[in-house]
């Protein structure tokens, strides 16, 4: 059960803690997007310095560069005094179109965090934070270890009128603001895997950021199913359920106590409470329980692929099957080891981009190959020609 709260609070709470995502640093501390960080740090100062943490949900930076990470942690020398300490993952923006372990390697500098993914628990209540290990343009990769971890974390002291938190950049599919199918700015690729572990642990409470949509639009929380997640906007600039972009910056404040929850937003710019964007959520939480063999938000999940054999002559087609595509992801055929990347671009010999075909899952064939005789991978290409979800490797012999 949610509720629409007043700003009164009475008891004390158990834990507090501040939420804010997709700062999108530049490397000028006088660019709009670092001067609304900087403001957002002034007015959680003001208004919550005796909170446990500040949890920040990714795109900490605009474009991953080193110079944008050196502004990220000038910022927070400069600006943290009298704050709780910053938990960091990370967005796309951070480590997207770039050499990944390079773009870890920023990261960990700038914020201190070593892992890709990693849990603190903080007055007896659990904090997870998930994220992505490949660089893709626009999506979240979790391993299938990050996904058993994951599950074995939310088991762990687990009681049903205790939440634990997570925090993970990108959204899951028709669930916030801006991750319905007519937007697409949802992004795990997991997001079936992902929406079934939860589901057996209704008592979580998601952050994402990714889509920017402004607190108060439609599904800023959203607990229909799986779990209870809210949509945590951007410090940097906003987006509309008209579908435009806004100037403005926003977070949340969050209280946690023994029967409820409560979230509020915050407009840090105007230093004001965002009245539709204040929530009590009731513990425990009461989410319905869904049938996975019928729930119609359960289609995208762990990108696989399989090709009709593994010895064709020169002139075979060649069929692929696929599932878990997501926007312009590719099929190419490589020379067998080639290591596609952002770096050393390697161009594939030949590619079909899955949105000419279907999404999510589907078939696709190649034709009129007439490749040389020799040793190929077909590599399944997430978003970019340059990033790799998956390989199989064959062989092509001559005619005779």
């Amino acid at each position: 059960m949610t509720e629409h709260i007043n700003k009164g609070q009475d008891e004390k709470p158990n834990v507090k803690f501040i939420v804010i995502t997709d700062t999108h640093v530049e490397d000028h501390v006088e660019s709009v997007y670092s001067l609304n960080f900087i403001q957002a740090l002034q007015d959680i100062r003001e208004n919550s310095p005796d909170s446990q943490g500040i949890m920040h949900i990714g795109d900490m930076t605009n474009n991953g560069k080193q110079t944008e990470f050196e502004m990220m942690t000038r910022i927070l020398k400069d600006h943290t005094e009298g704050l709780p300490p910053i938990y960091f993952t990370f967005g796309n923006h951070d480590v997207r179109w770039a050499d990944f372990d390079t773009q870890m390697s920023y990261f960990t500098t700038s914020t201190g965090m070593d892992k890709k993914y990693y849990d603190v628990w903080m007055n007896d209540y659990h904090f997870i934070f998930l994220g992505t290990e490949k660089g893709l343009k626009d999506s979240s990769y979790l391993s299938e270890t990050q996904l058993e971890w994951l599950e074995l974390k939310l088991s762990e002291h687990e009681e049903v009128h205790k939440p634990s938190f997570i925090f993970v950049h990108q959204p899951l599919k028709n669930t916030v603001s801006g991750s319905q199918n007519k937007f697409g700015w949802h992004g795990i690729r997991q997001d079936k895997e992902l929406k079934t572990i939860l589901a057996k642990h209704p008592q979580t409470i998601v952050f994402t950021g990714h889509t920017h949509w402004e607190l108060g639009s439609a599904d800023t929380m959203y607990n229909a199913k799986y779990a209870t997640m809210f949509n945590a906007a951007s410090t940097a600039y906003l987006w509309t359920d008209e579908d435009v972009e806004k100037a403005g910056s926003q977070g949340y404040f969050v209280e946690v106590y023994d029967h409820k929850v409560v979230v509020k937003g915050r407009d840090f710019l105007a230093k004001t409470w965002i009245e539709d964007a204040t929530f009590s959520v009731a513990l425990p939480s009461l989410i319905p329980v869904v049938n996975p063999e019928v729930d119609p938000d359960l289609t995208l999940g762990n990108p696989t692929m399989q090709i009709d054999k593994n010895v064709y002559r020169t002139h075979d087609w060649i069929e692929v099957t696929y599932t878990g595509s997501l926007r312009e992801d590719a099929f190419g055929i490589f020379p067998k080891g080639a290591l596609p990347s952002e770096i050393q671009p390697i161009t594939p010999i030949v590619h079909i981009r899955t949105n000419s075909i279907s999404q999510p899952d589907g078939k696709l064939i190649f034709t009129d190959l007439k490749l040389p005789v020799g040793s190929y991978d077909m590599i399944y290409l997430g978003e970019t020609l340059n990033t790799e979800l998956a390989r199989i490797s064959f062989e092509v012999i001559s005619e005779d």
